[in-house]
């Protein structure tokens, strides 16, 4: 099988002109393999496999087909060394979305609402262009939790098998004209059969219930011995309810320390409907406002929580803090005397505004009160030519 050429002296290729990506036969430019991106920057890497480093707060996306949005991994803010990508030039980048909004959770579903007059407008303090937004109305696939009858609920199983339910129709073939949200569900089994299906996420967007697969686990022990195959139908629920929304451009960053005043409006022929902005974020800076007591010098100040604003869908990923794992930040205070700097080591990356928490010695007795700036930070991507 033939092996790129490799050896003492042969290492991999110069840094190059990597956007736009050169004319074939043109003579090659020296560039940079780092790449420095601004809060709201993107960089959509060039066709061709590439060595990618992230840095502290860059994330990889791909371009979903089924929303046509930039869909970020769950796991992202933990990403570290380099990655090795195969890009077509399209459907993969690197993104430093820090102070952006990167997603919406649902509040309210409202009432009434219609897919070809319902709009959201985000309003802020942004430095540059407002992000957009698009509401995706009814298509859900319901009930939540859904008990099969025997006469499809299969037989057999000895794992519970994997439910694979097809994405809604994306925005050029879809009836609501701008996609929707892909359904996800799992089974239940009880002495070899289905007893239910919970939905782990209704979808939305869907312009008829699909069809959903019932596929084996390969672990199963039983798949020598035989096993019934089990059937489910789902219905759709949710007429006239907003079930979700894509963002479509991530616009410019908020200005640090407003990224808490962000609001999504929602605009047509419904009512009661409330979404809350994620805005992916970082510990910028921070100090003590107020004084504390029994605590020694270099106080570790921790991070909890973080995670985007958990909305009322139940079943919904974002209820259930599925889609977005925060990455804690590592601050330490010199002391608890009101004034006193924060240091930032690792500002964490986080959906939402975090908690902060004091750590001092056995003798602490009353924790200072800090005051903390969320925002964007600039960030440095490697993005070196594979072999």
């Amino acid at each position: 099988m033939p092996v790129p050429l490799a050896g003492p002296g042969q290492g991999l290729p110069f840094p190059q002109n990597l956007y736009p990506s050169e004319v074939n036969n043109a003579p090659q430019d020296a560039s940079s393999n780092r790449l420095a991106l601004a809060p709201g920057d993107t960089f959509v890497l060039p066709a061709g496999d590439w060595l990618v480093g992230l840095g502290m707060y860059c994330v990889l996306q791909f371009l979903d087909p089924v929303s046509n949005t930039w869909v970020t991994s769950s796991s992202a803010a933990f990403h570290r060394g380099l990655e090795f990508l195969s890009s077509d030039g399209f459907t993969q980048r690197i993104a430093n979305l820090t102070g952006c909004v990167v997603s919406a959770s649902v509040v309210n579903g409202g009432t009434g609402y219609a897919q070809a007059t319902t709009t959201i407008t985000a309003i802020g303090a942004f430095t540059g262009a407002v992000p957009t937004l698009v509401p995706i109305v009814g298509g859900a696939l319901g009930p939540a939790g859904q008990t099969l009858t025997s006469a499809n609920a299969g037989g057999g199983y000895g794992v519970a098998p994997i439910v694979m339910i097809p994405p809604p129709p994306p925005a050029q073939t879809n009836a609501n004209g701008v996609g929707g949200i892909q359904a996800t569900a799992e089974a239940i089994i009880s002495s070899g059969t289905i007893s239910s299906i919970s939905i782990t996420n209704p979808g939305a967007g869907y312009p008829s219930a699909p069809t959903a697969v019932i596929v084996p686990s390969p672990f199963d022990p039983n798949l020598s011995t035989g096993i019934t195959q089990a059937t489910v139908a789902f219905s759709l629920t949710s007429s006239g309810v907003i079930m979700g929304a894509l963002v479509t451009n991530n616009g410019s960053p908020l200005t640090n320390g407003s990224l808490a005043s962000v609001t999504l409006s929602i605009g047509g022929a419904g009512s009661s409907g409330s979404l809350t902005a994620n805005v992916m974020q970082t510990v910028v800076s921070g100090s003590v406002s107020g004084t504390g007591t029994g605590f020694g010098t270099n106080i570790a100040l921790l991070t909890t929580g973080g995670a985007p604003v958990a909305g009322t869908i139940t079943a919904g990923p974002d209820y259930n803090h599925l889609s977005w794992m925060p990455r804690p930040a590592q601050i330490t205070l010199p002391s608890i005397t009101a004034g006193a700097v924060a240091t930032i080591y690792d500002g964490g990356l986080f959906e939402s505004a975090p908690t902060f928490l004091a750590v001092g010695g056995l003798g602490a007795s009353v924790a200072p009160t800090v005051a903390m700036v969320m925002g964007g930070v600039y960030d440095i991507a490697i993005v070196q030519p594979g072999p």
